[in-house]
């Protein structure tokens, strides 16, 4: 009896030892076909614990999950785009049209010069001074293969010049030089004729000289060259009696140029008047320093004056007409050179007229 019990106790732990290792053998079964599993959502988004493939698994029941802890497959975001923006084009600046449509005829004649523009002489019918006019154009280097605009500035001769004047004094070529040294940026060039009118309208409804540059020319300009035909890239200057009509037509005319200068210019006295000059009155209308004690838009303007400290016949006028503005508090930018009222002092400075008027011409365009 006693062997019995000893044999079936060693029974019984054999027994319990082969459960043992049967029930730690699917434990680890299971447990392998739980790490096995990956979620996949079915129409209701709830996860189904789906098998990978595994030939050792196929045989295993996944209808059900092995453990009772549900884990939710959340969709991946779905990026969603802006929309396009809708293409536009670039808007064309708006420039304002020349008041009078005047038209380009015949062919330029070339100037020879030693530069990469181009230099030339033309002319066009002035209806308000029933003539041909001619004048001489300078046009920067690549104006004819662009669509460019540039701005312009307009030189005036003196009494004994013409519109040919300012080649004298190395203007085109020096202008060329700057702009292809890249020292400044390209513009245009107009040397108008103004004959010995002193670019004065005439009294008694005679010539309207001041008028011609102002309207005719400049719209004769802005309707056929590529420029930007706004006053702040719009200059007038002169030299001698061209300083005096750039002076005064800008003050006369106000709006149309936004850069002035005035070289050696020569402000007659009324004692020192032409034969065909009116009365006082006529005089206080078109003489600079008059005009400058009371004009508003002299203080608008970007002003350059010069004069020669050797200019005895003309110097006195000149700080005459410095002191008024002065007086008045008007900005503007004063240049005493050595020198007289000869070639030799504008061939001297034309290359300081122009470095300014580069400076100061607005380049941009809308």
């Amino acid at each position: 009896m006693r062997y019995f019990t000893k044999f079936g106790l060693v029974l019984l732990l054999a027994v319990f030892s082969v459960v043992a290792i049967l029930v730690i053998t699917f434990s680890g079964i299971a447990f392998g076909a739980g790490k096995n599993m990956t979620v996949k959502p079915d129409s209701n988004s709830v996860a189904n614990l789906v098998p990978i493939t595994s030939q050792a698994n196929n045989d295993l029941d996944v209808s059900k999950p092995v453990s009772n802890k549900i884990v939710a497959n959340t969709p991946s975001p779905t990026s969603t785009l802006a929309p396009s923006p809708t293409p536009t084009s670039t808007p064309v600046p708006s420039y304002p049209k020349p008041s009078q449509e005047i038209p380009l005829v015949g062919q330029p004649t070339p100037v020879t010069f030693t530069g990469k523009g181009q230099l030339s002489d033309r002319t066009f019918f002035s209806t308000l001074l029933n003539k041909n006019m001619s004048y001489r154009i300078y046009l920067p280097p690549g104006y004819d293969s662009s669509q460019q605009r540039y701005p312009v500035l307009y030189m005036l001769h003196g009494y004994s010049g013409k519109d040919e004047e300012w080649t004298w004094y190395n203007l085109p070529t020096t202008v060329d030089s700057m702009i292809t040294s890249g020292k400044a940026k390209p513009f245009i060039v107009v040397m108008p004729t103004g004959e010995q009118e002193y670019w004065m309208d005439h009294p008694n409804d005679g010539p309207k000289w001041a008028e011609y540059v102002a309207k005719e020319v400049v719209d004769y300009i802005d309707g056929n060259y590529r420029t930007i035909p706004l006053k702040e890239s719009r200059a007038i200057g002169g030299l001698s009696m061209g300083g005096n009509g750039a002076l005064q037509i800008s003050m006369n005319y106000p709006g149309i140029f936004g850069v002035v200068g005035a070289h050696s210019p020569t402000m007659r006295t009324y004692a020192q008047k032409l034969p065909w000059w009116g009365d006082e009155s006529w005089f206080a209308q078109n003489d600079p320093i008059q005009l400058a004690k009371t004009s508003d838009y002299i203080g608008q303007v970007k002003l350059w004056i010069d004069i020669g400290l050797n200019d005895q016949t003309w110097r006195p006028r000149a700080l005459e007409l410095k002191q008024v503005l002065e007086d008045r508090h008007i900005s503007f930018t004063w240049t005493d050179y050595p020198g007289d009222h000869v070639p030799q002092y504008w061939t001297d400075h034309v290359g300081d007229y122009l470095t300014w008027y580069a400076a100061n011409l607005d380049f941009k365009t809308p």
